[in-house]
């Protein structure tokens, strides 16, 4: 794993080389939203499957951290791990509501058919405070950006916490011929002094199971009609 460590004048110089970062190539990207603000890119990584970065404060929360990684490290599965680490112990009693995104850019494997499993935990959430993970995939392989986040399509899996747990959701989708992007978002509403540490891991294998077509399902809904008439007219006959 790659560490960074970064200061917010170096975090703002790391967000405008974020314009010349090919989406094509596989990158993990971190995006900040406070309450209904702009989404702040906060890390742009060229090459390197992982990262861990350190912001504080972020609007009104005081320390975030967040691990992330993507591509080519984890290929296949997982596809994506993002962590995230809140505290808010100063400024307002009301930190308001945090948007955490973790994305994965220009990913090339699995491609298809693809059974997706989101893996959610929260391991520390303190009383009062409300979090909801989710995971996307994007086959235009596009990014989170200005103030809102138009999801591409139904999430692959979702869970709100309000204590410890973890929830396991599976979901199929197709990818596209690639690159895809993938997106887990993490948001925190803190109404109160605390903090909140959760997780979430996304892996993919290809589906070798084809999933019937309606129209193939009524064909064989109406052969099976026709079998236990057969059947019973023999009876009948015998």
């Amino acid at each position: 794993m790659i560490k960074y460590r970064f200061s917010l004048p170096t975090l703002a110089a790391a967000a405008m080389l974020s314009l010349a970062v090919p989406t094509a190539d596989a990158a993990v990207i971190i995006g900040l939203q406070q309450d209904a603000g702009l989404i702040t890119t906060v890390v742009p990584i060229a090459s390197g499957p992982g990262f861990e970065v350190t912001v504080g404060p972020f609007g009104q929360f005081e320390q975030i951290t967040v691990t992330a990684f993507g591509e080519p490290l984890l290929t296949p599965p997982p596809l994506l791990i993002g962590t995230v680490t809140v505290a808010n112990n100063a400024g307002s009693v009301n930190a308001g509501t945090l948007r955490v995104y973790v994305t994965s850019t220009g990913n090339t494997a699995p491609i298809g058919s693809v059974q997706f499993t989101s893996n959610f935990t929260a391991i520390n959430l303190t009383p009062g405070w409300t979090e909801t993970v989710q995971t996307y995939i994007d086959p235009a392989n596009g990014i989170p950006s200005g103030a809102v986040f138009i999801p591409p399509g139904a999430p692959l899996g979702q869970e709100t916490f309000t204590a410890m747990g973890s929830d396991v959701d599976v979901a199929n989708r197709n990818t596209g011929a690639g690159p895809y992007s993938k997106t887990a978002v993490f948001t925190i509403t803190a109404p109160s002094f605390g903090g909140s540490n959760s997780s979430v891991g996304l892996n993919g294998v290809v589906n070798t199971t084809p999933i019937p077509e309606p129209a193939s399902l009524a064909l064989l809904g109406t052969a099976l009609a026709g079998l236990g008439i057969a059947i019973r007219r023999r009876r009948k006959a015998a």
